[in-house]
């Protein structure tokens, strides 16, 4: 038997599956990002959606989704949406990561949000609703003055604009086609690379809102005013995981701070909509610190088949100025474009903002 195989999402076994989701759910930290029902999601929308199992020399096994690229470059899956990637693997796999991309055809694996044990290099940031307690008066606790100026906020919108609702779980098409306009006004307004405009990342949001694939469903939730969304956001849920890809608000309403109305009360309805954990997703924006109450350590970087992984990362989260402005323009176009022509429109957008940007600045 071969130590090494990588294959299609659709030829994982039954008993492959099964195995991958009891190590989810037995394992330190489950997120539905790493479900192989995600990659089976994203491989409906992708034709280089591939699986690696590796076996150590026990027979222990382990199992990773990747995209496979020209050039034996593979990039973890559902890039750009993959906020977190990780081998998932038996308890006591002797085998690492370089050793199980040997023999698929793949020299290397860039990693971005990889989890590791004992990782420090970056941050992801998750509000868990613990048994005893509810998140909202974690907040409540570690940020006393911002919590009355939410309070404040809230009042103030209600008195103003008229009633305020949270809705957990928004099945209503308009309130996700709201989010996804607001979304869109904020790519064009900024320098990052639209994401969503790819026709496999568009897919891949449809197929997910319309229905479970799989475990994995598409979760909404807004912030309303007279039953109209002024803020929403939405992503993929497994069981009591949610892990939003989109949040925005309408600019209209800015003056209230929605996104941080919704975060708030999004923790104090964790509890009744069956959420345990609120994954707010790598990165250091600073509502991401304030609302949570734990972290996962993460590492990012150039793995390669059979060989100890480079030293120097390929994109550094602390990287600043420009050159780190364009390594990480640069990266998003790599991970969300799957074809060449594409990927040269947004690396020319991407030069031409910058560009507009710095001789506005000067």
């Amino acid at each position: 038997m071969p130590r090494n195989e990588i294959f299609k999402a659709d030829d994982l076994s039954a008993q492959d599956r099964a195995l991958w989701i009891g190590l989810l759910e037995s394992g330190s930290y489950g997120s539905p990002l790493l479900h192989p029902d995600f990659a089976c999601l994203v491989a409906a929308c992708r034709r280089d959606v591939r699986i690696i199992k590796s076996r150590d020399a026990h027979g222990r096994s382990a199992f990773l989704a990747v995209h496979k690229r020209p050039f034996g470059v593979a990039r973890p899956i559902g890039s750009t949406f993959s906020d977190y990637h990780a081998l998932i693997a038996e308890p006591g796999f002797s085998a690492g990561l370089e050793t199980c991309l040997s023999d698929t055809g793949i020299r290397s694996f860039h990693s971005f949000n990889l989890i590791e044990a004992g990782a420090l290099e970056a941050q992801g940031w998750s509000a868990v609703c613990k048994p005893e307690q509810n998140p909202q008066d974690d907040f409540a606790r570690a940020h006393s003055k911002r919590a009355k100026q939410l309070r404040r906020l809230n009042r103030k919108l209600a008195n103003e604009q008229g009633e305020v609702t949270l809705i957990m779980d928004d099945q209503r098409p308009g309130s996700f086609e709201a989010l996804r306009g607001w979304k869109a006004g904020q790519f064009k307004a900024s320098a990052r690379h639209d994401v969503l405009k790819p026709a496999w990342a568009a897919q891949l949001l449809n197929t997910l809102r319309a229905g479970p694939g799989g475990e994995i469903s598409g979760y909404l939730v807004s912030l309303n005013v007279d039953g109209n969304a002024i803020a929403a956001e939405f992503g993929p849920r497994w069981n009591g995981v949610f892990h939003p890809w989109l949040a925005a608000y309408d600019p209209e309403f800015s003056r209230y701070s929605p996104g941080h109305l919704l975060v708030h009360g999004l923790l104090g309805q964790m509890a009744q909509a069956g959420l345990d954990r609120y994954d707010l997703g790598p990165g250091d924006e600073a509502h991401k610190n304030l609302f949570a109450n734990t972290n996962v350590g993460l590492t990012s970087g150039r793995i390669y088949a059979a060989r100890p992984r480079a030293a120097t990362q390929f994109l550094s989260p602390g990287t600043g100025g420009l050159r780190g402005k364009i390594a990480r323009r640069w990266e998003q176009i790599l991970l969300s474009e799957t074809r060449a022509l594409s990927r040269v429109a947004g690396a020319l957008s991407a030069a031409h903002l910058v560009l507009r940007q710095r001789g506005g600045s000067s």
